[in-house]
């Protein structure tokens, strides 16, 4: 019989720290006073927090995984959304963009 043991004690502690910063950082998002939502890399939402609820009038279970312009922008911002959110995945920052 061989046996191997070894202590994950400090493993078990970064993954209670991981844990425990990701629950705070969902609960600044949910509970900003800024609407905040997210998209994946197909422009699907994502995240999509109290404030934006309230403003815009859509619960996050009638956002999370529907294409964010095609269906929650109005037509005239459409073209100017979708560029702005292109060009922040690919990386580039657009600072200020309001519509």
């Amino acid at each position: 019989v061989v046996g191997v043991g070894q202590d994950i004690t400090q493993l078990n502690q970064v993954m209670a720290d991981s844990k425990r910063i990701a629950d705070d950082l969902t609960r600044l998002i949910e509970t900003a006073n800024a609407p905040i939502f997210g998209i994946d890399v197909e422009g699907k939402v994502s995240e999509w927090n109290a404030k934006a609820s309230s403003l815009l009038g859509f619960s996050k279970e009638e956002t999370i995984g529907k294409n964010l312009v095609l269906n929650f922008i109005t037509e005239e911002f459409k073209e100017s959304v979708h560029n702005v959110l292109a060009a922040a995945l690919s990386g580039k920052e657009t600072a200020n963009f309001e519509f």
